[in-house]
């Protein structure tokens, strides 16, 4: 069976890649529960039409006919913008700019990738899906405000470039946010920090199945709980329902999500579902219920030693009660 993770280039351990742990991952919250970008590394075409439960708030996603939508691992570059950004306010700087300058070899190290002539090309084809994918909203404010924006207003760079094809040569970059995430990212209750293993997730229902449980499950105790429709929904998957349904429940059993442990089970009307919760919190919870186990049995064992010796010593255990 083939894994859905791939090996981390610059291991945590690594003191050569200080500068990159500088930017821990964030996440704007909003984003996180709602299908935003194409789960496929193919060419998406389809646009993401979602619609919430309650009908009350909506996301409408719409991909470029040359470029294709926008895919869950192109959004890394805006985890690490937005990463950047959280890290200099957190400094106390004055980042008021939705325009971040920096280099390609920055951004790659800083979400796990390679630095050869291939990732560089992948990169700027990602940054043109980013730049082309167009997104409307109302998730904000309760679905009171409505947005269009592509994930990226403005991309420029420098480097000796005669042709388009000679776009790795690009030395340095800026990218301006759209104004929708800059915003977000500048209040501090909006941000959500990622596992850093969450770049080597290869699959991309795994990355979307991540991403809705660290903003659901959280660390909540009793973890979360959500059925298969709308994981279907959350997702933004393009398969039909019997193929989701598959790839959830291969999913599930191969459990390969950072942080977070996944059991099949069903909701109160009988339908398939899906527990997350912090493989932490739920080793304490084990661990918590092995020693009232241990300790009710030591009791058990104590009181048959009494009721034992009692016996040995000629008296009724009965008797002794009373």
């Amino acid at each position: 069976m083939a894994s859905n993770k791939r090996p981390d280039p610059y291991p945590m351990g690594d003191l050569f890649v200080q500068d990159i742990i500088d930017y821990s991952p964030k996440e704007e919250r909003t984003m996180m529960e709602r299908p935003f970008f194409s789960l496929s590394k193919r060419k998406r075409n389809k646009p993401i039409d979602y619609v919430s439960d309650d009908k009350q708030v909506f996301v409408r996603v719409l991909p470029h006919p040359d470029y294709g939508m926008a895919t869950i691992w192109d959004h890394d570059i805006l985890i690490w913008c937005i990463s950047k950004v959280v890290a200099e306010k957190a400094r106390g700087s004055n980042f008021d700019s939705r325009t971040i300058y920096t280099t390609p070899h920055e951004i790659l190290r800083g979400i796990a990738r390679g630095v050869s002539g291939t990732e560089y090309r992948r990169l700027f084809e990602a940054i043109n899906r980013l730049r082309h994918t167009s997104v409307e909203t109302n998730i904000r404010a309760r679905g009171k405000q409505f947005a269009s924006f592509s994930w990226l207003s403005e991309f420029q760079g420098e480097g000796n470039i005669n042709t388009p094809d000679e776009i790795a040569n690009v030395k340095s970059i800026s990218l301006s946010l759209p104004m929708w995430i800059h915003d977000a990212i500048l209040k501090t209750d909006n941000v959500l920090t990622l596992d850093r293993e969450y770049f080597m997730l290869t699959s991309g229902l795994d990355r979307a199945l991540y991403r809705i449980a660290r903003k659901h499950a959280g660390a909540q105790t009793a973890g979360w709980t959500c059925g298969f429709p709308t994981l279907h929904m959350k997702t933004g998957s393009d398969s039909s329902v019997k193929k989701f349904n598959e790839m959830l429940k291969r999913a599930v059993k191969e459990n390969n999500l950072p942080r977070y442990q996944m059991t099949l089970t069903e909701l109160q009307d009988g339908t398939p579902a899906v527990h997350f919760i912090d493989r932490k919190i739920q080793e304490v919870q084990i661990e918590a219920k092995k020693l009232q186990a241990d300790t009710e049995r030591l009791e058990r064992l104590g009181r048959e030693d009494a009721r034992q010796a009692l016996i040995d010593s000629g008296k009724s255990p009965r008797t002794a009660k009373r």
